[in-house]
């Protein structure tokens, strides 16, 4: 029964009651009445209390509990998260929301829809008896008058419980769970429990234990619990406090973060500037020194050539003198002759020269003396912890099993209806070793890849006798020399000379490799074999495979994308990833168990093109602080999320700014770090997720601005991706807990499903017919459902879809999923049916966390780089 039927067939005194419970009731998401399930959004039947004190149906309950290790039953609230332990009876032995119970029997007696439950005639009742707890027809009303049996009965007829000024006037006799025909009078202070006659005479005697009547008790246990209301509604307002000191913190903390950003980038100008005066200084030192011994060189050439000019000239006249003096004449000379000939012999110039220029540096120490003075963080003095308690004593933990029962049975309700229970699971999330950084020797070598990757390849036969060399020696030795820079780009101009494992192609065959066959399962074994295979190939040593192939780019991919035109998007050549991954798309979760670890990018990636880059870091119109989302409007305006700045821009397709509405506040119509936007194409009403005074909330603005409304959505923690159907409903799925929620405009919850067994976090949210379409971030796929939140199939693997962050469908059903893995933006394009058709890449802009993807009518793709704080709108223009 909804809400508005109660309240037209219970109009003041179920008032009264619905709006007492509502102010203990505050959590969860916004139902359509009090005495509704929120597992399966029917009537409550059998209503059974958490030790959270919130309310579910007693066969939702069954369905939800779950078994933990030491043996015992356990439920998690699907509203709160507490866990509420069973006892040996199960969800039987929870408590009764006894008030819940009254309301139901209250509405069928306003309905005028409930029998004699006293008689097996099955006439409709017209009284209540207040002892026996049954409703009487007018016989057994007549009876209770006049019968001794039922002397001092007190019968009500409802005509006066309908004008009973008591919010709920009727309740039902509450009985001994042991002597169930035993009603509850009194209650034990001993033992703290109410008991009956039977249990005062058998376990809860006198003296040893000290009870009391039902009615003298409860004016002291009432003003206890009113006290423990009243002290719980003061903690609301810390609490509300400290949300307000953390929203604080975390704009100081922004703050904070700025200031030492732009420290660290001042100091490191300040360093690179030192460096380049002292690389000037050695370069001019370098130069002295290559000119004074150049001119040494140059004297010692002068002293040899006379040498020689003396040598040829002494040779000459002793060679004259042998040949045509007599010899006296020889014998009269010889002296003279022999004196110079010695003279020349021994002294003879010997070109010793010096040239050594050997420029020594050590790596080691300039690295620790840069980690010793380029700076470092302040620890604070004291951690922060995870979670503070108020300052007042802590609370007893959730009660066993016999105290939140209380030894009752509860009363059945005389309403019935069929519970459908919609059980939720949560799996959490696998926590992985830390990636160690990449040394400035493996990012030069990888950047010297990634740019060999972006350029044509030729095909070749075969590579000639010159161009053999190994991938160490392309990935080794310390950048300064120059021997090993010059080892290095040789090797890069013979890579891309010659093509490596391509069909039809002459060359080495390197075999598959065979990945853990569960990655999810044994996270560690996975990544020591990437560690092992990824980290000697960037070292230097010869790993298994080579880490790129070159060969000729795909045929096929015309020079503009057009995915409007009725047309898919041109297919490449089959891969033998995603065949691999559509085979284990239906088998569950996991990625396939066998595929290439090189993403397809790095063989077959098309060149995205830069249209227009727009936004800086700042506070100005056109710049952005952080921005989280974005998306097209009706006239594919771009309208930007400004998170940090708490606004929302405007731009045309050319990045020209239009209008930005938004004040910073938690009020209404003001906005306080909005996250998501999205538009009504019916209307043009701008969808805004933003945190407010709760932790999400949602606002609808008109086109130009102006508040209309708040959407209340307390129960999503965060929203990872927001988008509206074709019917103008707004679709939101949380991260914290995945889940999509299906909201009307007028705020009403239409639908719910969880997606937590097939997925581990959302990242971002697309709709196309009746299919979702969700990013799962860490799964590296996307996982598609129906509107019943029926799983269908899963799109994309792991080294295709690497942490996608954003997802968008072509008119012609094409699926568009990317990502900013490796700091370049990606997009990988799909049929409908997961089946890879081409890829493209932006190698021109290095990217941080992107936020989104959208396509345009002309093909354009439009993303959001977060931490580079500007939005980038890409063509797909295959440059050669």
């Amino acid at each position: 029964m909804a809400g508005n039927d109660n309240e037209e067939l219970f109009p003041e005194a179920f008032d009264k009651c619905e709006d007492g419970e509502r102010e203990l009731e505050q959590t969860g998401p916004k139902s359509d009445g009090e005495q509704i399930c929120s597992i399966c959004n029917n009537k409550l039947l059998g209503p059974r209390l958490l030790s959270c004190l919130h309310v579910f149906c007693l066969g939702c309950l069954e369905k939800i509990k779950r078994l933990v290790e030491n043996g015992r039953e356990m439920i998690v609230c699907p509203k709160c998260q507490q866990e509420t332990y069973l006892g040996r009876k199960g969800v039987l032995g929870l408590s009764c929301d006894y008030i819940s119970t009254n309301i139901q029997d209250m509405l069928a007696i306003i309905s005028m829809a409930v029998v004699c439950t006293s008689c097996k005639t099955k006439e409709k009742a017209v009284s209540r008896c207040s002892d026996c707890a049954h409703f009487l027809c007018p016989n057994c009303d007549t009876a209770h008058q006049y019968m001794r049996c039922f002397e001092n009965h007190k019968v009500v007829s409802f005509e006066v419980l309908k004008k009973a000024k008591e919010a709920v006037p009727i309740h039902k006799p509450v009985f001994c769970e042991f002597h169930i025909t035993e009603t509850m009078k009194f209650f034990c202070n001993t033992c703290s429990v109410t008991i009956c006659n039977e249990c005062v005479v058998v376990d809860h005697c006198a003296p040893d234990h000290h009870y009391e009547r039902l009615s003298d008790a409860y004016e002291r246990h009432k003003e206890h619990l009113q006290n423990l209301m009243g002290e719980s509604k003061t903690k609301m307002a810390y609490c509300e406090d400290a949300t307000n000191s953390l929203s604080n913190a975390l704009a100081e903390l922004q703050a904070q973060h700025d200031n030492a950003k732009g420290l660290i980038n001042e100091t490191f100008q300040s360093y690179k500037a030192l460096l380049e005066k002292r690389k000037d200084d050695v370069l001019d030192e370098l130069k002295e020194l290559h000119s004074e011994r150049e001119l040494k060189i140059m004297e010692m050439f002068h002293v040899v050539e006379k040498s020689v000019e003396r040598i040829e000239d002494a040779s000459k006249f002793t060679q004259r003198l042998l040949e045509h003096g007599s010899p006296a004449e020889v014998l009269c000379l010889r002296q003279l002759v022999s004196t110079q000939l010695l003279n020349l012999i021994n002294n003879t110039p010997k070109p010793d020269v010096n040239t050594t220029l050997e420029f020594v540096t050590d790596m080691d120490k300039f690295t620790a003396a840069i980690q010793a003075t380029f700076g470092h963080f302040r620890k604070p003095e004291s951690p922060v912890g995870t979670a503070t308690t108020t300052p007042q004593q802590e609370s007893p933990p959730p009660p066993s099993l016999s105290l939140v029962t209380n030894n009752v049975n509860c009363p059945p309700s005389s309403v019935t209806s069929s519970p459908v229970s919609m059980p939720s699971s949560y799996e959490g999330e696998l926590a992985l070793p830390p990636l160690l950084p990449l040394t400035s020797i493996q990012e030069y070598n990888l950047s010297a890849l990634a740019s060999l990757a972006e350029a044509p390849s030729q095909v070749s036969g075969a590579p000639s006798p010159t161009s053999s060399f190994s991938l160490s020696d392309l990935l080794c030795g310390d950048i300064t020399s120059s021997t090993n820079a010059i080892k290095n780009l040789e090797a890069l101009v013979k890579l891309g000379n010659v093509s490596l494992n391509e069909p039809g192609e002459s060359g080495v065959s390197y075999p598959k490799i065979i990945l853990p066959a569960n990655p999810y399962k044994n996270p560690t074994t996975t990544r020591l074999f990437f560690d092992s295979f990824f980290g000697d190939l960037v070292n230097g040593a010869a790993g298994p495979a080579p880490l790129i192939g070159r060969g000729s780019p795909i045929d096929g991919i015309p020079p503009v994308l057009s995915p409007v035109n009725g047309a898919s998007f041109p297919r490449s050549s089959p891969t033998a990833i995603l065949s691999s991954a559509n085979a284990a798309t239906n088998s569950g979760m996991l990625p396939p168990v066998t595929y290439n670890v090189n993403r397809i990018g790095t063989k077959s990636a098309q060149a995205m093109q830069v249209r227009y880059k727009f936004g800086t870091l700042g506070p100005g119109k056109g710049q952005f602080n952080s921005p989280h989302g974005f998306c097209l409007g009706t006239e594919e305006d771009i309208i930007v999320a400004d998170t940090n700045n708490h606004r929302i821009q405007v731009f045309e397709k050319c990045g020209s700014f239009k209008f930005q509405f938004g004040i910073p506040g938690k009020e209404e119509g003001q906005l306080w770090y909005p996250r998501k936007v999205a538009v009504m194409k019916a209307s043009g009403k701008f969808v805004v997720c933003d945190r407010g005074n709760e932790r999400s909330r949602m606002q609808i603005f008109t086109k130009n601005g102006h508040f209309i409304k708040k959407i209340a959505i307390r129960y999503i923690d965060i929203v990872a991706g927001l988008a509206v159907s074709s019917q103008g409903h707004i679709v939101a799925v949380d991260s914290v807990s995945p889940t999509v929620f299906v909201i009307s405009d007028n705020g009403d919850l239409l639908s719910w499903f969880d997606c937590s067994d097939h997925m581990r976090e959302p990242s971002d949210l697309a709709i196309n017919g009746k299919e979702y379409f969700v990013c799962d971030f860490k799964g590296h796929c996307v996982v598609v459902f129906n509107e019943n939140g029926s799983f269908l199939r899963r799109i994309g693997c792991e080294n295709l879809t690497n942490f996608p962050n954003g997802i968008d469908i072509s008119d012609a059903g094409d699926v568009l999923v990317g990502d900013s893995h490796g700091n370049r933006f990606h997009v990988a394009v799909f049929n409908r049916n997961g089946e890879a058709i081409c890829e493209f890449e932006c190698p021109y802009v290095k990217v941080s966390r992107c936020c989104g993807l959208k396509i345009t009518s002309e093909g354009f793709i439009v993303t959001l780089a977060k931490n580079n704080h500007h939005v980038l709108v890409l063509n797909t223009l295959y440059i050669v």
